[in-house]
């Protein structure tokens, strides 16, 4: 019985948590204001950018849902407002709590990045019964970004991702039917974040030799 209360005890702060974006570093954190769109109530950029590569980039998580369906966005410029109109990944769904790593990033074909270009990468989860959960994080390319430290993305005991079962974006309430509404960009606002992206893989970094990354 003890063992058991032990085990419950260490799992509560992350089943309390709905999820965290450790790196790039977050605007900032507030759990209870994570529905807010489009950044969990942290509308204004950050002056303290994270240079990030123009190719091969990383994301990482904390999550604290057993399942989630999981998207990334980003928005370019010094404040791109609710402008994320371009899907870095699309919809896929994540099992398991704790550390979890995105890799594998580069920028579609066709968008003009340079050394400099400032941005904002937005990751949105279905965590919330009520709807979308949203964190920000500005960023700015370069071509000779520093590599993150080691332990900084990697992926807790069980964590993996699997091709998305449900049409449900991440924005959607529980139980919602599929949207066909234009992208978040188009109006600005929380209801239009249900885009319709076709549900896809993630990349997942597995730690240690048996490394793995599912790319788009």
């Amino acid at each position: 019985m003890k063992i058991v209360l032990f085990a419950l005890a260490a799992l509560a702060p992350l089943a309390s948590a709905h999820f965290k974006l450790n790196y790039p570093a977050a605007r900032g954190f507030v759990e209870d204001n994570l529905p807010q769109f489009p950044c969990g109530s942290f509308d204004t950029p950050s002056s303290n950018r994270t240079v990030w590569p123009v190719s091969d980039g990383s994301i990482s998580l904390q999550m604290g849902h057993i399942s989630a369906n999981v998207e990334v966005l980003i928005g370019f410029g010094n404040n791109p407002g609710s402008a994320f109109n371009t899907v870095l990944r699309k919809t896929f769904t994540e099992q398991g709590l704790g550390a979890f790593c995105m890799t594998s990033f580069s920028i579609p074909e066709g968008v003009n990045i340079t050394d400099g270009t400032n941005a904002t990468i937005q990751v949105l989860t279905n965590g919330d019964p009520d709807g979308g959960l949203y964190n920000c994080a500005d960023i700015t390319f370069s071509t000779s970004a520093p590599v993150p430290d080691a332990g900084v993305c990697t992926n807790g005991t069980g964590v993996k991702v699997v091709a998305a079962t449900s049409t449900q974006q991440p924005n959607e309430t529980t139980g919602a039917s599929t949207s066909t509404s234009a992208s978040a960009s188009a109006t600005g606002s929380k209801s239009a974040a249900v885009s319709a992206l076709n549900a896809g893989f993630g990349g997942l970094a597995m730690a240690g030799a048996a490394a793995l990354a599912i790319v788009l």
